[in-house]
Order: structure tokens, then sequence, then C-alpha cells
């Protein structure tokens, strides 16, 4: 399964291309930053390894995810976004 992050190590569990760990299953909100904003995506299905928290998220989704930050539909809901700049903390 070449380029996809994941590593066979028998057919039901797959391993972290990173550090080896297992993999599982979970959904996770994506964040995404498009044109200047700020794009908060919920509900996503990913791998994610259980060891070192890296997360994949299969080709399919990230399609979809690509179109939802591209076309830019109503949102479900909108909140407000703090930001800092790291250069003006002492």
């Amino acid at each position: 399964m070449a380029g996809t992050g994941w590593t066979p190590h028998n057919l039901n569990v797959m391993n972290c291309a990173f550090c080896k760990g297992d993999i599982e299953e979970k959904t996770i909100t994506y964040i995404a930053e498009y044109r200047d904003r700020v794009v908060i995506i919920e509900n996503v299905p990913a791998e994610v390894c259980t060891q070192c928290g890296e997360k994949f998220i299969r080709p399919e989704v990230a399609e979809k995810i690509q179109r939802l930050v591209w076309e830019q539909p109503s949102p479900r809901r909108s909140t407000e976004v703090p930001v800092y700049d790291l250069a003006e903390v002492a």
C-alpha cells in the first residue's frame, strides 16, 4: 500500500509508516486554511496511530474535504477563532 502512509502487518492490522505503531479508525476534526480563511471540518473518518498520533486520511475522504473547502457551501455553524503572533510573545 505504498504512498498511503500505512504498512500492512497482517490482514486486519495496519502499522504507522512513521513509528510502526498500530492504526485505528476514528473520526477527527480537520482544520484547513484556504484563502485566508480557517475551515473546521468535523466527523472526518481517519486512521490514527495509537502510538504517535499521526493521522492518515484516505484519498476519497481528502477529495471530499478539498471539494468542501473549495466550494464553501453554507457552514453548519460558525465560530470565532483567536489569532496569535508568536513573534510578539516575549
